[in-house]
């Protein structure tokens, strides 16, 4: 009997593999077809975790294929489709995601209802820490018609714990980098050199990097991780980075284009989308950033339409309605040269099914925005004042470590180590060394904490 999957991985043109897992050991086998052809079956080996490579597959071709154990069907025909270089792409993106409820429900409807190539997740797809027994129900049940179709392609969020840090992929005329924001990106670190080397091997058109902390965000519960910012912008400014996703902050923001940390003519930088919407609870924003175009909290999902010299990306709700839309075009062989967005300059509040509200504001860019930490224990965070201006704004690290209940984290000077007594007594907790060592903040510190002993 299957207990997990089937589901897809690793697709390219000519490849895919497909994973399962079963409740006793038996002989793996995958019968798969072409659509308009005839079956062949693949054998694999033998156990509960099964997973089988198949080579030969025609760009962009159709093909049905059913696990076996034993010899027998486990279940029905599932159908997906090979990468195609050629052709239009459509990639969906989303995170935050990792807790059942209705939520995370109506966002899968409507991933399932939305035609796609590929899924891309910005991370903390288990909450609340990635154990083995929350992998189910958190993830492999809700999404399971979802993935036995498409590949959805991971980074890892400070709630997820996992050996593959850091990858790339092409996906139609595109190039995706993902990378692992949970650890060290700073100048010369393996994960910068890594993400170095990528980007200036890429000759795609498009290039797009995903990870989990947001460098760019007016959300008051996370804010912006200002260090990832300093090590990784000049990376996305030198190999042209078209867009950089990300989660953490349980909302949607996009930025006006952006390079050297300024707002800067369309197509001249490079648009910083935040998609944390993806079922768990919603976060609210303070004031708007002097990079923000569109920022709303609401449950959605990002699609991504790559078509030639043109991108679209829109922002989609769970009742199908496109929230923001922008659109990037290029001339052969260069830079983006124009966007266009359906949004106004406008601010409005609706009511959500469970009650609450949502604020969605777009507008142009003004002088304010998140400044960095000025020396080693406080930090100013600028940001738009009512009425136009900045307010400047100091936070005082000092008085939030004596503070460890507190809900509030540390992100905005997300340079600052954890507090010292906590993270000496994470030291000393079984399984939770590494995780502590790169804790950013009180309330993840003090999870952990709690967790570790």
């Amino acid at each position: 009997m299957l207990t997990r999957g089937p589901y897809l991985q690793l697709l390219t043109p000519h490849s895919v593999t497909v994973v399962w897992n079963t409740d006793v050991a038996s002989a793996c086998s995958l019968t798969i077809r072409p659509l308009d052809g005839p079956a062949a079956t693949i054998a694999g080996d033998t156990g509960t975790v099964c997973a089988i490579a198949v080579d030969g597959l025609v760009p962009g071709g159709r093909y049905a294929y059913v696990p076996n154990a034993d010899g027998v069907p486990l279940g029905t025909e599932s159908v997906f489709h090979a990468d195609d270089p050629s052709a239009p792409l459509t990639m969906l993106v989303f995170g935050d995601s990792g807790v059942p409820g209705p939520g995370q429900t109506a966002v899968r409807d409507r991933l399932l209802a939305t035609p796609a190539d590929v899924i891309v997740h910005t991370g903390d797809m288990i909450y609340p820490g990635g154990e083995a027994a929350d992998f189910d129900p958190a993830f492999f049940a809700p999404y399971a018609d979802l993935i036995r179709q498409l590949v959805l392609w991971p980074c890892l969020g400070n709630h997820d714990f996992a050996a593959e840090n850091y990858y790339s992929f092409d996906v139609g005329n595109a190039h995706v980098v993902v990378i692992n924001s949970n650890q060290s990106t700073a100048p010369g670190s393996a994960q910068y050199m890594f993400l170095e080397h990528d980007l200036a091997a890429s000759s795609a058109a498009w290039k797009f990097v995903v990870f989990h902390h947001p460098i760019y965000s007016s959300g008051t519960v996370h804010g912006s991780s200002l260090t990832i910012r300093t090590n990784l912008v000049p990376l996305f400014d030198a190999y042209a980075v078209d867009m950089v996703f990300m989660g953490h902050e349980h909302n949607y923001e996009r930025t006006l284009p952006l390079r050297a940390d300024q707002v800067v003519a369309p197509g001249a930088g490079t648009v910083y989308v935040t998609t944390g919407g993806g079922g768990k609870n919603l976060y609210p924003f303070g004031p708007l950033s002097f990079f923000t175009a569109h920022a709303e909290s609401v449950h959605h999902f990002v699609r991504i339409v790559v078509d030639g010299d043109s991108l679209t990306e829109e922002m989609i709700d769970v009742d199908g309605t496109v929230r923001d839309s922008t659109t990037l075009v290029k001339s052969p062989g260069s830079t983006p040269s124009t966007t266009t967005t359906s949004s106004t300059t406008t601010t409005s509040t609706s009511a959500t099914s469970g009650g609450s509200t949502t604020t969605s504001t777009t507008r142009a860019a003004d002088a304010c925005g998140r400044r960095a930490c000025d020396d080693g224990n406080r930090c100013t965070l600028d940001t738009c004042a009512p009425g136009g201006g900045c307010r400047h704004e100091p936070v005082d690290l000092a008085a939030l470590r004596a503070s460890i209940d507190s809900e509030f984290t540390l992100d905005a000077c997300v340079g600052q180590p954890a507090p010292v007594l906590v993270t000496a007594l994470l030291r000393q907790a079984r399984g939770q060394v590494e995780q502590a060592a790169h804790a950013t903040n009180l309330v993840r510190a003090r999870r952990l904490l709690a967790r570790a002993l």
